[in-house]
């Protein structure tokens, strides 16, 4: 921890990367209040530590985005997480091609299968007649039509959505962004969690074969009105437990103590600024014990 006084913090000193997920750039005035606060408090216990990642992981985009505020929720309330966070994501294409076989779902397999599909349609062969891998004939017609006869164009911006999927991030792109820059970006934000998938990427190869952005696209970052309404519920529930109110969410939470008021203003501001809640934050009272 920093050892400034919290009196003497100047905006520059915070450091943005707890905040990630929510794309700033310098903290405003309610960020400044919340490490006023963590200075306070000092040096975090591992498990508090554990609980803020949580928060710093967590995307309104997300089709379990719901489940994920829960999990943070019973994890302050408990003071420890009960699960292991490295198996947030595991069955996702990123961790290999047979994690899928770990998720419930099929979300996972689905992806795998696109994956499979453009990574046979990079290398310029044709469809099999029958996939030993089970994929679909109907993938591989959707795919192939969408992408149309090939270029050197098409081909990088495969091989950019591929690494996408896959989360290769560090891989040098063929083709220069600025050439197609609306479309990279389409392909920045596309991922098989995502709460519209599989639509967002079929619509990512239709505009790859069109060599153009689709107009209408959801991707990483978006939110429809029912996530919305369940940041917005969410955001209420904890403000109003800041505020000394009680709920359900409240009673999940639990006795309020210094490291719990902490934590729920870090997830309550992480909500606000994910789904573009325009409330002004509770004042924070900082008025809990140093207990857990």
């Amino acid at each position: 921890m920093a050892g400034n006084s919290p009196d003497t913090i100047n905006p520059e000193d915070i450091p943005l990367e707890p905040w990630a997920n929510i794309g700033i750039e310098q903290p405003d005035s309610e960020i400044l209040k919340i490490y006023r606060l963590e200075q306070r408090i000092g040096t975090l216990p591992q498990e508090i530590e554990d609980i803020r990642n949580l928060i710093t992981r967590l995307e309104i985009c997300h089709f379990k985005f719901k489940r994920h505020v829960l999990r943070i929720i019973e994890s302050i309330g408990r003071m420890k997480v009960d699960f292991d966070p490295d198996s947030i994501g595991s069955a996702h294409p990123k961790c290999g091609e047979n994690a899928w076989r770990a998720d419930k779902t099929g979300r996972s397999r689905k992806g795998q299968e696109y994956i499979w599909v453009l990574q046979i349609w990079l290398a310029g062969e044709q469809p099999p007649e029958r996939d030993p891998s089970g994929i679909p004939i109907s993938l591989f017609e959707e795919v192939y039509n969408s992408l149309g006869e090939s270029d050197k164009h098409k081909e990088a911006l495969v091989s950019a959505l591929l690494d996408r999927l896959l989360w290769n991030f560090e891989t040098v792109r063929k083709t220069s962004p600025e050439d197609f820059e609306n479309l990279f970006y389409q392909i920045d934000r596309t991922d098989i969690c995502h709460y519209v998938f599989p639509e967002n990427i079929k619509k990512t190869i239709e505009a790859i074969g069109e060599l153009n952005s689709s107009q209408d696209f959801e991707g990483c970052g978006s939110f429809d009105e029912e996530h919305r309404e369940i940041a917005l519920y969410y955001f209420m529930d904890l403000t109003a437990w800041l505020q000394g109110g009680m709920s359900e969410t409240g009673r999940m939470l639990g006795k309020r103590t210094l490291l719990k008021e902490w934590l729920v203003v870090c997830l309550a501001k992480t909500i606000k600024e994910l789904a573009g809640i325009g409330e002004r934050m509770s004042e924070i009272s900082g008025s809990g014990d140093f207990s857990n």
